[in-house]
């Protein structure tokens, strides 16, 4: 992995959070370890927890990466959007038996943006380290839900040592630029990251639900 070997060499004010991921998918890189195991099934479970309880039937993913995590969601309609030509590929690939599932690149989605009544982000808010991405990226959130949007990430501002990590207190974005969405709850996580522990079977991230009521806008 070459190419990733150079990016993680540069500082972080000169990461390119695209070019990371389009390398890393393109040789043969995965989502990462919170898409697997122990912590991939506790996502499903919140995830399709709440499409059953507040019965919701489509779902727009934004960031949704290799499809493991996705191939754990019990949902009706589900479109998977990501910034890898490659990884939206093998991803159509992998589930042209579910005919109301589709993948689009974040090129796509832009030349023709839908909503669903949901929209999700798993893993991704912390990765997102250049401010105007951060910025493009929670805007498609809130323009492409009709209702709900579900965020699994850290929620905090902080740099770390990791290029392809940067903390960000989304939560106050929201109440800063969407103030229409309410926080309807905040999940703790049965795995937190700890001092010495496995980071491949704990996280920094946790879920919130938020609701946009009706009538306050597109």
């Amino acid at each position: 992995m070459r190419f990733l070997d150079s990016l993680f060499g540069k500082r972080q004010s000169a990461f390119n959070s695209k070019d990371y991921w389009q390398a890393r998918y393109a040789e043969g890189g995965t989502s990462g370890a919170g898409s697997y195991g122990r912590l991939a099934d506790y996502k499903a479970k919140i995830v399709n927890g709440i499409v059953k309880d507040r019965a919701v039937s489509t779902v727009i993913e934004f960031g949704s990466g290799d499809g493991n995590q996705a191939s754990l969601l019990d949902i009706d309609t589900y479109i998977g959007i990501d910034i890898s030509d490659s990884v939206v590929a093998s991803c159509r690939a992998r589930f042209v038996q579910r005919p109301k599932w589709r993948f689009l690149t974040d090129a796509e989605f832009d030349l023709r943006p839908i909503q669903a009544e949901l929209t999700l982000s798993q893993d991704v808010i912390y990765h997102l380290v250049e401010d105007q991405v951060f910025e493009s990226y929670m805007h498609n959130l809130i323009r492409a839900t009709s209702r709900y949007m579900l965020i699994f990430s850290s929620d905090h501002d902080a740099v770390t040592k990791a290029p392809h990590v940067r903390h960000r207190a989304y939560s106050e974005w929201i109440g800063a630029n969407a103030p229409e969405f309410v926080c309807l709850e905040a999940f703790s996580h049965p795995f937190p990251m700890q001092q010495g522990s496995n980071a491949k079977e704990t996280s920094f991230a946790h879920f919130k639900l938020f609701e946009k009521p009706a009538g306050t806008g597109k």
